[in-house]
């Protein structure tokens, strides 16, 4: 009996559908902010349909048709009214809407791989944000990756998990080859999918990420006009430093001055 494969988006919720440690986050933020809520980079609606079911009115945007389709396929019916979903790249989107609240998720900015991408993406973030409105962006530091340079790329296995229907196991291991110089890492994730009668398919996703430096987050909002209010080092909101695994930094849209 033949065994459909796997979608990448299936696989990215294998992945990540079950993290849950920015959702408080995400959510106390909702409740500082009149207004609807943008996701940059919303994937396949992790934090998007978290939002929306608490009834917030949410809008995402995402380069990837399939992960848009996977989200829209998640939503429960009762949600759907409050869940816009466009395909669009988050250096160059146009709505017809502002937001309070505009964020870019678990490590979402750092798919913009020069410091032109992304000041082209905060001068878009600017234009979206009504006056006083938040951007909050998760990134991953600089520090807390590996910079080893060479010709031999180890190989990380991540886990063994199934999928949730149990018609395949799934092994993900992944491999890094850094480019220091452009504070650039290419990350290939292989995903071994082992059905009962013992066929492997492979599905292999390479993701280019560029690491951003917290001064650096700083300047380019100062230069889209974002008063940069804060940078933290988890999602409990605590302090920033070397040892943290994340920088999430809150920048507004300065009030309009009368």
């Amino acid at each position: 009996m033949a065994h459909r494969s796997p979608t990448l988006p299936e696989l990215i919720d294998l992945d990540f559908g079950d993290f849950a440690e920015d959702l408080p986050l995400y959510e106390q933020l909702a409740r500082r902010c009149e207004g609807p809520i943008l996701e940059l980079g919303v994937g396949t609606g992790r934090v998007a349909l978290r939002l929306a079911q608490l009834g917030y009115e949410v809008w995402g945007i995402d380069k990837s048709a399939a992960m848009l389709e996977r989200a829209r396929s998640k939503a429960a019916p009762d949600i759907i009214s409050r869940l816009h979903l466009e395909q669009a790249d988050m250096r160059d989107f146009a709505l017809e809407q502002k937001f309070g609240l505009v964020f870019a998720g678990f490590g979402g900015f750092d798919h913009l791989l020069s410091p032109d991408d992304q000041a082209r993406c905060l001068r878009r973030v600017y234009h979206h944000l009504v006056p006083g409105g938040l951007f909050v962006c998760d990134l991953r530091p600089l520090l807390h990756n590996s910079w080893e340079l060479g010709d031999s790329v180890p190989i990380f296995h991540d886990w063994t998990r199934e999928l949730p229907d149990e018609s395949m196991t799934v092994i993900k291991t992944h491999s890094v080859r850094a480019d220091a110089a452009r504070q650039c890492q290419r990350q290939t994730n292989i995903y071994d999918c082992l059905s009962a009668d013992g066929q492997i398919r492979r599905i292999i996703d390479e993701v280019d990420l560029r690491f951003t430096t917290r001064y650096e987050m700083e300047g380019l909002m100062r230069d889209a006009e974002l008063e940069f209010e804060q940078v933290y080092g988890d999602y409990d909101l605590g302090p920033y430093d070397n040892t943290s695994e994340y920088m999430i930094t809150i920048a507004r849209r300065p009030e309009e001055r009368s």
